[in-house]
């Protein structure tokens, strides 16, 4: 990477053939995560950019519907250096962070994600950019990790509204960005973000003050997700505790049904990306497993939660559609898959 200046690389979907595509993809994020497709036919939507910024890594991705999962092994192999910026244009991502913690984007919605936390990402047809900050460079990622993996701004919010048009700036300028203006604009997005982050410090403390205990009664919740009696009352018995103090433990998550419900709907994907030949009534076998037995709810609120079906998730495992291509590897999209993935890596464990 470029210690001043800016190198940019891409992805042209159109002469890119689409046989290609996933593999590419997987290639680009080997090592940081796993990419499942959640469609049949999944392609690029538009060309992939990236620009390495001085020590920042831009990206603008735009694809159709994919499961992203960071797992503990992720972390320990890729390192924890990077504090990443989402700024969703179009589509929807909801994300799992440490097995607990939810955040659901929708258009125009920003978020700051500590990349030392393993998650699970399932984003619908969706257009991204995508910042990746060295966490030295932000004194506030200090106050994230385990008790505050993600920061959110919803669209409309004066947060949001700041940095939206920060990057829709940028993206402008950096096709034609000079070397010498490279330093003075990655330094001028990185303090704007850590300026941001550090005001709801004080917010994200309170938050998060009884975290061993919140921390504690989600995972109960996550080991007894199978059980139908799993509520405020199982709560209440086993920490020995009032109604009144699990709503508070779950005021932040909308309540405790609704943080079960995500759970249990997050368990019902990961479970249907991994059947590669699906049987007969394997969904509503799915679906009944994790307690939701009325298939037509189960779709409403499976659909609700991911903009997609649990149909379309089941059907992109289909062996067929996941035909292995013929790797190329003179070709200059590949070349730039191995750039673009040197790129993330020079950060890792520094």
């Amino acid at each position: 990477m470029p210690a001043n200046g800016v190198i940019c690389g891409e992805f042209p979907a159109s002469r890119v053939p689409r046989e290609h595509q996933l593999a590419l993809w997987r290639r680009v994020c080997a090592g940081e995560c796993e990419v499942i497709p959640l469609t049949e036919d999944w392609l690029f939507r538009d060309d992939i950019r990236s620009w390495a910024l001085c020590d920042l890594v831009i990206t603008r991705q735009a694809m159709s519907a994919t499961r992203y999962e960071r797992t503990k092994r992720h972390v320990e192999c890729s390192g924890d250096s990077w504090i990443v910026l989402y700024y969703l244009r179009c589509g929807s991502i909801s994300t799992i962070l440490d097995q607990h913690s939810h955040t659901r984007l929708g258009p125009g919605s920003l978020c700051v994600m500590d990349w030392s936390v393993p998650h699970v990402s399932v984003a619908s047809d969706y257009e991204l950019v995508t910042v990746a900050f060295p966490r030295s460079q932000l004194p506030a990622a200090e106050l994230m990790g385990r008790r505050t993996p993600a920061v959110t701004w919803a669209p409309g919010s004066a947060q949001a509204e700041i940095l939206a048009n920060a990057l829709e700036n940028l993206l402008a300028q950096l096709p034609q960005l000079a070397d010498d203006e490279a330093a003075a604009l990655a330094a001028g997005l990185t303090g704007l973000v850590g300026g941001l982050l550090l005001a709801e410090g004080e917010l994200l403390r309170n938050r998060y003050a009884e975290t061993s205990r919140a921390e504690a009664m989600r995972q109960f919740v996550n080991e007894h997700l199978r059980d139908p009696g799993l509520g405020v009352q199982a709560l209440c018995e086993h920490f020995h505790c009032s109604r009144a103090t699990v709503y508070r433990m779950f005021e932040a998550e909308g309540g405790v049904a609704s943080y079960i419900q995500r759970q249990r709907l997050h368990a019902c994907m990961r479970e249907l990306t991994r059947i590669q030949s699906p049987p007969k009534g394997v969904l509503e076998q799915v679906a009944s497993a994790w307690g939701f037995t009325n298939p037509h709810r189960f779709s409403r609120l499976f659909r609700a939660q991911f903009d997609l079906s649990p149909q379309e998730a089941l059907r992109a495992q289909t062996p067929q559609a996941r035909k292995q291509p013929t790797l190329r590897s003179g070709q200059d999209y590949w070349q730039y898959a191995a750039l673009l993935n040197g790129w993330i890596a020079s950060h890792r464990k520094r």
